[in-house]
């Protein structure tokens, strides 16, 4: 099934840069396929912590998932013309990246002594955590991904990635930070974009903690259905990505980039000293 949305995502992104010549979309969209594609491959290494491969690909997805809101909001940017909208973009594109680099550090400072102090908290009695009973003495991760081996195994539906991280402090974000990256930017933008922003936290982390309530396995549940998003996305404004196609030469308003990093918006002459819209 992940091989399946994985090629269903690379023909969307192909789909999108073909009609429409808007190569920042197409990124956006490739982007989310290279996590069904990654999953893809998880599967033929899961549950063998000791290999190499099952770890290196749970870190790929880990740094994936970092960055996850930047491309979101990439994506969103890249459907407007709109010069004051690019600039706002262009805020929330610096912020995010910033963000999402200080999650995946997070990873890595769980290795230097002293920043997992507190891993998880433990279980003095027998409780129930979202239906699920637990042991005495067993230690519960509080956070979405996180646990103590960088490992992929099996969830009750769909693989499940452990990450080691250290603990939140004033400096340190937790896992909450993607969340906040991801859906606020929906209510800052314009408050017509606030329902796509509802429907991105439906269709997401709130049905995958429906489905099952482990923390580890919520996330890749999420990414599951991210082409799902992403395709009744493009169908709910196809009409206007096909509306305003652009042909190679046509200079319209744009974010401009250095790297990953946005500069500015690039105004053509032609628009300067009309309203913003």
């Amino acid at each position: 099934m992940s091989g399946a949305f994985a090629a269903i995502g690379l023909f969307l992104s192909i789909w999108v840069y073909t009609k429409t010549n808007n190569a920042q979309c197409a990124l956006g969209v490739f982007y989310f396929f290279l996590m069904e594609f990654l999953q893809y491959f998880q599967y033929w290494y899961i549950n063998d912590c000791d290999n190499y491969t099952n770890r290196f690909l749970t870190l790929v997805g880990f740094v994936h998932i970092c960055y996850q809101p930047y491309f979101c909001h990439l994506l969103n940017s890249a459907l407007t013309k709109s010069v004051k909208l690019l600039h706002i973009y262009t805020a929330i594109l610096r912020l995010v990246l910033i963000g999402g680099t200080l999650l995946c550090l997070r990873h890595y400072l769980a290795h230097l002594p002293g920043w997992t102090n507190d891993h998880f908290a433990t279980i003095n009695n027998t409780d129930m955590v979202n239906n699920v009973a637990l042991v005495p003495g067993e230690k519960l991760s509080t956070e979405w991904l996180r646990g103590e081996e960088l490992c992929t195994i099996s969830g009750k539906y769909h693989l499940a990635w452990v990450i080691p991280m250290a603990d939140a402090t004033y400096y340190v974000p937790g896992t909450a930070i993607h969340s906040f990256m991801m859906f606020a930017p929906f209510m800052i933008v314009k408050p017509g974009f606030i329902p796509a922003g509802f429907f991105l936290w439906l269709t997401g982390p709130y049905m995958a903690a429906w489905i099952t309530p482990n923390l580890m396995e919520q996330a890749s549940i999420w990414c599951f259905f991210s082409i799902s998003q992403i395709g009744i996305m493009l169908f709910a404004v196809s009409g206007m990505m096909l509306g305003r196609a652009n042909d190679k030469n046509e200079d319209v308003p744009h974010i401009q980039f250095f790297g990953p990093w946005p500069t500015d918006v690039y105004i053509p002459k032609s628009s300067e000293g009309k309203k913003a819209k």
